[in-house]
C-alpha cells in the first residue's frame, strides 16, 4: 500500500467538513490516480484488502448503500459505517469488523513510516518510496536525484559531549533539512548520522545548487547543549536518474560513493558522482619524507619523496622496498611548517629499474589515535609519579 496515498486519504478525512465532502474528494483523487486510491481507502476505512479489479464496484455500492440507510434510519449515516455494514452484510470481506478512532490511527502511521528522533521518514519508509519513484520516473520519463548527507566527525560529538547531545544535533540538522526541502521532497535518517533526500523532477545540477544551500545553512548552524556550542558541517554526495544510472541498487551506491569522495576532499562539502575508482581525492606534492617500520626498535629510517597524498593515505617513492602490510610510520613536511605524521599500512609496492620503489601507504586513524592516547596515558602516569 502507498503510504504516501495512505496520509492524504487521513488527511482528507480529518479535515473534510462532512462525509460528502470526504467521498466528493476521493472521487476526484480516484479520477486521476486509478484503483490505487480506492484499495486505500478499503485499507484504511475498514483495514481489509480488496482485489483492485473489484473496488470500483464495491466502493459504489458502498456509497449507494450509505444512501438507503441514511434514508432507513431518517437520519445522515457515516461512510465509515456504511462501509462496514455493506462488507459484512453483502460480502465476505468483513467478519470481525473493529472501532478505532482516525486520530490514533494516524498516530500509529506516524510512528510506523517516521523515525521517532528526527521526525524524518525512517529506512524502510524510504525504500518504499524510492522504488516507486523510480518506477513513475521510467513510465514518465521524469528525472529525479539522490542526495546522500553525512555529519562529519560526529563520533567525536558523542564522544566529547555524551550521546544526549549527539541526539540533539541529529533532532536540530533533521529540522534544517526539513525546513529546506521541498513538500515534495522525501527526506529520511537513513542510519546514524546519515541522511537521504530524494529530490523528484530535479537533475544533478539543480540538486547541487540546493544541496550547498542546505549545506551553508548547517554549517551555520549552532547547536546548544548543556551550555556549550557546538558547531557541525556535513558532506553530501549526489546522483541522478536517468543521468548516471537507471538501477536503483546502483544509484544508491553511487550517491554513497559521492559522499566519500566528498570526505576525501577535505569534508564540509558536497560532490556529484563521478566514475573514480580512488573513494578521496589525491593532492600531487613532492616534498621529502621520512618512513620507518613501527614495533620494531632499531627498524632504519629511509628517506624518500612524496608523489600524492589524500585523506585516505599518501604515496612515495624510496630508495629501499618496505614489506606489505608492515605497519609504518610516515613524516611529511607542511608548508615549512610543522611536519604530519601518518601511521599506516603499506599496500602497494613498486619495483623501478633505476632501484628506485613506488610505496603506497593506507592511513590508519585508528592506529594513530591508538598511539596518541598511548603517548597521553605515558604523560599521565609520569605526572602522577611527579605528584
Amino acid at each position: 500500500m502507498d503510504v504516501t496515498l495512505q496520509k492524504t486519504l487521513m488527511r482528507y478525512m480529518l479535515e473534510s467538513k462532512n462525509d460528502d465532502s470526504f467521498i466528493k474528494k476521493v472521487n476526484k483523487l480516484y479520477t486521476t490516480a486509478g484503483a490505487e486510491v480506492l484499495l486505500t481507502v478499503f485499507k484504511l476505512l475498514a483495514g481489509i484488502d480488496i482485489p483492485s479489479e473489484k473496488c470500483s464496484m464495491h466502493w459504489e455500492k458502498t456509497q449507494i448503500h450509505r444512501q438507503k440507510l441514511s434514508e432507513l434510519l431518517d437520519r445522515n449515516v457515516d461512510i465509515t459505517t456504511a462501509l462496514c455494514d455493506y462488507l459484512q452484510s453483502a460480502t465476505r470481506f468483513l467478519s470481525h469488523p473493529r472501532l478505532i478512532e482516525a486520530s490514533q490511527y494516524e498516530t500509529v502511521i506516524h510512528e510506523t513510516i517516521n523515525d521517532k528522533l528526527t521526525g524524518l521518514f525512517n529506512r524502510p519508509y524510504f525504500d518504499e518510496s524510492f522504488n516507486q519513484q523510480v518506477a513513475l520516473a521510467k513510465r514518465y520519463h521524469e528525472d529525479f536525484t539522490i542526495l546522500f548527507l553525512d555529519i562529519d566527525n560526529f563520533k567525536e560529538v558523542n564522544d566529547t559531549y555524551g550521546h544526549l547531545a549527539g541526539d540533539a544535533a541529529l533532532t536540530e540538522i533533521a529540522a534544517v533539512i526539513l525546513k529546506e526541502k521541498r513538500d515534495s521532497d522525501i527526506a529520511a535518517r537513513f542510519g546514524g548520522e546519515e541522511f537521504v533526500l530524494l529530490m523528484t523532477h530535479t537533475d544533478n545540477v539543480s540538486a547541487f545548487i540546493f544541496a550547498e544551500r542546505l549545506r551553508k545553512q548547517i554549517e551555520l548552524l549552532a547547536i546548544t547543549y548543556r551550555d556549550q556550542v557546538i558547531k557541525l558541517t556535513v558532506s553530501g554526495g549526489i546522483a541522478s536518474f536517468p543521468f548516471n544510472s537507471e538501477d536503483p541498487k546502483q544509484l544508491l551506491q553511487m550517491a554513497d560513493s559521492a559522499v566519500y569522495l566528498a570526505k576525501g576532499a577535505g569534508k564540509n562539502t558536497i560532490s556529484l558522482f563521478k566514475e573514480e575508482k580512488r573513494r578521496y581525492l589525491r593532492i600531487k606534492i613532492h616534498q621529502p619524507v621520512l618512513a620507518k617500520e613501527l614495533d620494531f626498535n632499531n627498524s632504519t629510517t629511509f628517506t624518500g619523496i612524496s608523489k600524492d597524498i589524500c585523506i585516505g593515505g599518501i604515496l612515495f617513492e624510496n630508495n629501499a622496498p618496505l614489506p606489505l602490510g608492515a605497519l609504518i610510520k610516515v613524516r611529511v613536511p607542511v608548508n615549512g611548517g610543522a611536519p604530519v605524521m601518518l601511521i599506516g599500512t603499506v599496500v602497494r609496492v613498486e619495483d623501478f629499474e633505476n632501484g628506485r620503489y613506488d610505496i603506497g601507504m593506507t592511513t590508519s586513524f585508528k592506529e594513530m589515535d591508538k598511539i596518541a592516547n598511548n603517548e597521553i596515558a605515558g604523560i599521565l602516569r609520569l605526572g602522577n609519579v611527579a605528584y
